[in-house]
């Protein structure tokens, strides 16, 4: 696969599937709306261009993928057969494991004020999140958040098909937690363990609180949930009640 040109094409798919369907559609989905501003109210010129920045940066982490194979350093690999079905499984969930770990250390490093202050205050500055802030980020922090991928491919033996599946997820969650809309209010008590948009739409607002990505567990175990998630996920339950 061509990593350079998947990565960054995944990314802009996931941007404009949800500009297209909330921008378009604002009335439909009027009860999962977090944010009160319409996208092209809430969008800064700024964001779009920290995207494309990210764009190539993302091409750029790619093309490393890329290089890494050509030279036979990835642990990456295309039949099932090569490690068999239960390692194929076993290596989904290592895979989401790892970086939803990485995600949360790494949000962490970059609220650090010496850091937070030169790099991650720009991603910050989108007040109201929408699709493009997603990625609206300043470069060395688009390296840290997607420079995860050639590192874990030359530790962990995964599937292309598996890589390929995640980098999709991976997209399409980034986005979905800044489309400043809540898609899954009513979900089962059982899945309360993953994060929401409604939580990192509170990371947007409080700044200090909600690092996570998938799961809920870290910011339970490190107690930075802010302290009225719970309850604003519960006022979107009810409001589509």
């Amino acid at each position: 696969m061509i990593w350079a040109i998947i990565i960054p094409l995944m990314a802009i798919i996931s941007i404009v599937l949800f500009w297209m369907v909330f921008k378009n559609s604002p009335s439909k989905f009027e009860n999962l709306a977090i944010n009160k501003l319409g996208y092209e109210q809430a969008l800064k010129r700024s964001e779009v261009i920290r995207t494309i920045y990210s764009l190539l940066i993302f091409a750029f982490v790619g093309g490393l993928i890329d290089y890494f194979e050509y030279q036979g350093w990835a642990k990456t690999y295309q039949g099932v057969l090569s490690f068999g079905y239960g390692y194929l499984v076993l290596s989904i969930f290592l895979l989401f494991g790892i970086n939803d770990i990485y995600f949360y250390l790494s949000h962490r490093f970059l609220h650090w004020k010496p850091i937070f202050k030169k790099v991650h205050f720009m991603h910050h500055q989108s007040h109201t999140p929408n699709p493009f802030s997603a990625f609206s980020f300043h470069p060395l922090e688009g390296f840290i958040q997607i420079g995860f991928l050639p590192i874990i491919i030359l530790i962990l033996p995964l599937n292309n098909y598996v890589l390929f599946g995640f980098i999709v997820f991976l997209m399409l969650m980034s986005v979905y937690g800044h489309s400043g809309y809540e898609l899954r209010p009513k979900k089962a008590k059982v899945f309360e363990i993953f994060n929401n948009s409604i939580h990192h739409n509170q990371h947007h607002r409080y700044v200090h609180y909600n690092f996570g990505l998938y799961l809920n567990l870290w910011d339970q175990i490190f107690k930075t949930n802010h302290p009225e998630y719970e309850e604003e996920t519960t006022f979107y339950k009810n409001r589509i009640s």
